[in-house]
């Protein structure tokens, strides 16, 4: 908002400036609302359920790899 009042106040009038900084004030704004339904409001748990609701990753070859490092970190630390 600043930078659009700027670009108003300046003399000649700079409409192009003034019109591009109202677009990436617009943007900024709708991309702020997204971020804050998702994390604040509920937005992630929605997505969650209509994902199949698990945050576990998807089992595959490298899951089962780290599963099996994480298996023979611990038998060591309890040696």
């Amino acid at each position: 908002m600043v930078f659009m009042r700027f670009a108003w106040r300046v003399q000649p009038r700079n409409y192009l400036l003034f019109a591009c900084h109202a677009t990436n004030a617009t943007a900024q704004s709708i991309q702020e609302a997204r971020f804050v339904n998702y994390w604040y409001n509920g937005g992630r748990e929605k997505k969650l359920a209509l994902e199949g609701g698990s945050e576990a990753p998807a089992p595959g070859k490298v899951t089962e790899a780290v599963i099996a490092a994480r298996e023979d970190a611990k038998k060591v630390v309890e040696k």
